[in-house]
């Protein structure tokens, strides 16, 4: 597949990718703001002191309103990063074999398990875990591993202590 070709699939998976998950993240955002109101007129909180708790949330970022903060912020992140991957495979292709690497800092089992694995990029695709950032990792969008090339030089694990 010619590279502008890959490239464009690349832009309209992602798009489509981004839709779902933003539509997700505001779904569910939702329901836990519909919940919190229930479950406080239900305590019997009058509608000022729900709007009250409600505008202090947003402004603080507390639980409810921070939670849908940080979901647009690790799917932008994530977002941006697949963008990355797909510009880089783009121009190096998707018919060789890749393995996994993984940051090995504060990686998810899924990726430690992964690490060093090789794959074609459709095998990547097709398993349990898919690519790295696609959301079938536990880490998910935060994902910092990366599909490398088989033939370069495999990474040794960097495994840093804190600071």
């Amino acid at each position: 597949m010619a590279s502008e070709e890959l490239l464009n699939e690349f832009e309209v998976r992602e798009l489509e990718s981004l839709s779902i998950l933003l539509n997700g993240s505001v779904s569910k955002s939702a329901v836990s703001i519909e919940e919190f109101i229930n479950i406080r007129f239900t305590q019997g909180a009058s509608e000022e002191a729900i709007r009250t708790q409600l505008l202090n949330d947003l402004e603080s970022g507390g639980r409810l309103f921070g939670e849908f903060r940080n979901s647009i912020r690790s799917t932008a992140s994530g977002s941006l990063n697949r963008t990355r991957d797909s510009a880089f495979f783009s121009e190096v292709g998707i018919e060789d074999n890749y393995r996994w690497s993984a940051v090995l800092v504060n990686s998810c089992p899924d990726c430690v398990g992964n690490h060093g694995k090789v794959d074609t990029w459709e095998g990547w695709e097709a398993s349990a875990f898919g690519l790295p950032r696609s959301g079938g990792t536990i880490c998910r969008q935060y994902c910092q591993c990366v599909l490398l090339p088989e033939e370069s030089t495999e990474l040794e694990p960097v495994l840093r202590g804190k600071k």
